[in-house]
């Protein structure tokens, strides 16, 4: 009787694949996907995913990190940077650019043999269904591994933002552009990827088409910019202002045409047209122009009118009277505003000003009006709700932070008075809008 394991039979079928392809195998090659997969399926089969870990599951990965110096000098390096990656943030994130890093240097026959040879670890992390524990089994996936040294593959190790989700792979792209003041592109965050909604004509990002509507922007000089505080977009950009523009983005359209899955569900949450995706600048609409506010933006009593809140150049400007600041410690919940307005109003050590309060790109900025002096200062990230009372409606707030609103632990509500109740509802609008779409613009 023959001893075999369906899964090796797929990974030999996947293999097979590989080596017809007869040149090199990149990141877009279709097959490439079910190859992997297999190689995740086995290395992930018996292990023991509770293994010391009361309140999370272990992968794959965490036995590899857990072997660390054991593995050898080149495979430690290799597991270090891996670890080091900040564009992988879970276990099997970090697992899947594991095994696309090993395939490129050649390590999964090194990594396999080591882990046979270790029994006592073997026996900790796998149990008896396991082919990696299984002495006929694992030196058939040896054999079947060492296959793999002959196949040339090209992967771009950087293309790894969206492996936390998936193993298909987009055409990931290097562009340098020519030192400009402003690269011409609207950002929009989105589940910590910023992804491109519309480029400026004429803008050095509109030429030769190299940017498209939906591309993922994921570095700049060299820096990451998954999960990137909004700060660190314009610090760059600034700290090398002079120098030619370099910046890699995950394409939205794969060589075949169709919307990489994981950029579509992106798009989908801000309500982008995905006729448009792909596109250049030349070949559709201005997006901006174009953009209607989602459902969660709207505040209630906007529902049936919208209101045009911002100016051609992305920036509203109002004069209203800043009259106070309520500490709210931890709690940046929406419902403080009503209580916030009363207690600022009744406060007698409240002072008021006559202020210039603009929404911008990034957020919000507060001026005194006589001497132009900058007061208050918040990017939309750092906005955690603002409103206003239904019974007086001149007066509102927003609530903000003192840094990013998951990570903040001393809330502040700041209350404004209008004049004019319609220009209190516009003001939020603006505000809403800001820290709802966390629209950015380079």
């Amino acid at each position: 009787m023959s001893v075999s394991h369906p899964l090796l039979k797929i990974l030999k079928a996947t293999l097979l694949e590989l080596h017809n392809e007869g040149g090199k195998i990149y990141d877009t090659n279709l097959k490439l996907f079910p190859f992997c997969k297999a190689l995740e399926d086995i290395f992930r089969l018996g292990l023991n995913t509770n293994h010391g870990h009361w309140f999370t599951k272990s992968d794959f990965w965490t036995l590899v990190y857990k072997y660390g110096e054991r593995a050898g000098p080149g495979l430690y390096h290799l597991i270090k940077t891996v670890k080091d990656n900040q564009k992988t943030t879970t276990e099997q994130g970090k697992g899947r650019l594991f095994i696309r890093a090993c395939l490129m240097k050649k390590y999964l026959v090194t990594l396999l043999t080591k882990l046979r040879e270790d029994k006592s670890f073997l026996e900790i992390w796998y149990d008896r269904s396991s082919i990696i524990n299984n002495d006929i089994l694992s030196e058939i996936f040896l054999s079947l591994l060492a296959e793999t040294q002959n196949i040339p593959f090209s992967l771009y190790l950087k293309n790894s933002a969206f492996l936390d989700d998936t193993w298909e792979m987009s055409e990931y792209r290097d562009f340098e552009f020519v030192p400009c003041d402003v690269l011409g592109v609207h950002l929009h965050y989105i589940n910590t990827h910023l992804v491109v909604t519309d480029i400026d004509p004429e803008s050095v990002a509109a030429e030769d088409g190299k940017v498209c509507i939906g591309d993922v922007m994921d570095e700049l000089y060299t820096e990451s910019l998954r999960g990137a505080r909004r700060g660190k977009v314009r610090d760059l950009f600034q700290m090398y202002k002079g120098m030619p523009v370099y910046v890699s983005f995950i394409k939205a359209r794969l060589p075949h045409g169709e919307i990489y899955r994981p950029i579509s569900a992106l798009l989908r949450q801000i309500d982008i047209d995905l006729a448009q995706v792909g596109l250049t600048r030349d070949k559709t609409v201005n997006m901006a122009a174009s953009y209607k506010k989602p459902a969660h933006a709207l505040l209630p009593e906007e529902e049936e009118d919208e209101i045009p809140v911002h100016g051609p150049d992305g920036k509203s400007e109002y004069t209203v009277v800043f009259r106070g600041v309520c500490p709210l410690g931890e709690d940046g919940r929406v419902d403080r505003i009503h209580e916030a307005v009363e207690n600022v109003l009744q406060s007698s050590g409240q002072r008021k000003e006559v202020v210039k309060i603009q929404t911008t790109e990034t957020g919000v900025e507060v001026r005194r009006l006589s001497d132009n002096e900058l007061i208050l200062n918040h990017s939309y990230t750092e906005v955690s709700a603002c409103g206003r009372r239904t019974d007086m409606l001149l007066y509102f707030g927003y609530i903000a932070g003192e840094t990013t609103c998951n990570m903040a632990k001393d809330f502040k509500c700041y209350v404004f008075e209008s004049d004019d109740q319609f220009e209190a509802k516009t003001i939020l609008c603006s505000i809403a809008q800001g820290f709802e779409r966390t629209h950015w613009f380079l």
